[in-house]
Order: C-alpha cells, then sequence, then structure tokens
C-alpha cells in the first residue's frame, strides 16, 4: 500500500495503535504473495483479535482448539496438522455450521478475530482440463480488508509451547464466486470468505455477540465491489516458488476469454445473472 492508503486506513480504524502493521509491510519480512494453508503447513497471518483489538498478532492458519490432541495411525503420530488428524483441515469455517460444530461454537460468541488481507486467490476448474485457472480477486475500494475469523490457542502436550491458531469463515458465494470457485470435488459446492471492510472492523470486534448477530456480517461481498484477475497457473507446486510479487500479474487465457460470466460451462447457470 501507499502511505496514504495507509494513512487513510488509520483514519478510518482508529483503534489500531502503533506501527507494527506498516513496518511489517514496509520491510518486506513478511510480505505473503500467495499462501496456501495446507501446502505451506499452516503458515501465520496477521491478525487483529477481540482480546487485544489494539494490535496485530501473528497466527498459525487452521485452527487448534484446546482439546486437540496427537494421534497415533498406521504407526506414526501425528500433529493436529498432519493429514490424517481430525484437526488438518481447519483453515475454514462455514459460517452455517458456526452454532453447531463443537470447534466453532465455543468460539463465534467472543473470539472473533480479523485477519488482514490485500487479496485471494480462488482456481476455476474448466471441464476436460487437469490444470485449474487461479484467479486473484481484490476489493475495489479498499487496498486492504479482513476476512472474518475466530481464534483459539492450543497447547502443545509433546513441547509445551502455546500455540494461536485462526481460521476464516466462509459464507455462500455471489454470484461471480460461484463461478469461479466451481471445484467439482468440493464437498460444500461454490463458496467465498466473508469479507469486512475497515468501517466494519470494530463493530466485529465488539462484545459478546449470539449467533443471529454473527451471520449478520456473514453476507456475501457484493461482486460489483470486487476485481478478479486471472494469474499464473502452478501456483501450488512445490517446486515453484510462489511467493513473488508477479504471481499477481493478470495472464490472459484464451479457452476463457474475460469476462467470468460468459466462462465455458456457465450457461447452465443462467438463473444466476
Amino acid at each position: 500500500m501507499s502511505h496514504q492508503e495507509w494513512s487513510d486506513i488509520q483514519e478510518i480504524y482508529r483503534t489500531l495503535s502503533g506501527n507494527e502493521f506498516q513496518e511489517m509491510l514496509e520491510s518486506g519480512t513478511r510480505a505473503f504473495y500467495f499462501l496456501d494453508a495446507y501446502g505451506d503447513w499452516h503458515p501465520e497471518l496477521p491478525v487483529i483479535a477481540q482480546s487485544r483489538p489494539g494490535e496485530v498478532q501473528m497466527m498459525r492458519w487452521g485452527l487448534i482448539p484446546p482439546f486437540a490432541k496427537y494421534i497415533e495411525k498406521n504407526g506414526r503420530k501425528l500433529h493436529p496438522y498432519d493429514f490424517g488428524n481430525y484437526y488438518s483441515k481447519t483453515a475454514n469455517a462455514m459460517a452455517e455450521g458456526l452454532a453447531e460444530k463443537t470447534t466453532w461454537k465455543r468460539l463465534y460468541k467472543k473470539n472473533r478475530c480479523l485477519i488482514l488481507a490485500s487479496g485471494f486467490y480462488e482456481f476455476y476448474h474448466l471441464s476436460g482440463k487437469k490444470v485449474t485457472y487461479p484467479h486473484y480477486i481484490t476489493l475495489k475500494d479498499y487496498p486492504v480488508f479482513a476476512f472474518a475469523g475466530l481464534h483459539d490457542t492450543w497447547t502443545d502436550p509433546e513441547t509445551g509451547e502455546v500455540v494461536d491458531t485462526c481460521t476464516i469463515i466462509t459464507t455462500r458465494p455471489n454470484p461471480m464466486m460461484k463461478v469461479i470457485h466451481n471445484n467439482p470435488d468440493a464437498h460444500s459446492g461454490p463458496r467465498m470468505p466473508v469479507m469486512l471492510t475497515p468501517e466494519e472492523w470494530s463493530n466485529w470486534l465488539d462484545g459478546e455477540m449470539n449467533y443471529k448477530d454473527v451471520l449478520k456480517f456473514c453476507e456475501p461481498f457484493p461482486m460489483d465491489g470486487m476485481n478478479a484477475i486471472t494469474v499464473r497457473q502452478g501456483l501450488k507446486s512445490r517446486k515453484v516458488n510462489s511467493n513473488i510479487p508477479e504471481v499477481q500479474e493478470q495472464i490472459a487465457y484464451e479457452e476463457l476469454g474475460t469476462n467470468w460470466a460468459q466462462y465455458p460451462g456457465t450457461e447452465t447457470q443462467g438463473t444466476l445473472f
């Protein structure tokens, strides 16, 4: 962000004290251009939590509840983040299940957080193609926004390490995201993250909420306030360094065209538009 953009954010969200986030951006030591929650083994993200609303903390992406344990499987001891453990896929939490699932229902009342970002990626699946088409998605009027999230703390019984973790809340998609997030293997169908503009940050962090209060924040972001561009393929390949600025540069694909509403297969979703 430019200096003016950062000043605008501070003007909107006055309770964010200090310069930690600005220093983080300027130093480049924590500049993330592409992160895969699972491929990068649950990296740390910048988070503002209800308990410390004046600070930016770093938390592991993928929530581990306090009752999570190592498990033995096929002769191996699995960390909660290891595939095969019950808690290995907690990078996202569905808004519709927050009041039902044990991992989430303890948290939505007063363990809410903001996960700071300037954009995110989603992968379009074209029928008959093995490769996917990454889209980099941003908000038109906000150089930085926040995913609505939940956070928790886990103590590693093996090492005694205290680990702060977080999850991004997801909701039903708007029409654009319903087209782009069309992964045929997604058990829950198309989804999108809950995104909050800086004007909403203080209210999301304020006080204890009931489930209906939380759901009011979990509406799909309007698609006319979003940009989506196609970017380079292979972002999840372990052979490629994807954490570089160039991964956010637009790349055109002739087979897709330039309008997401006219992507191959969207004619079957005509009722959306």
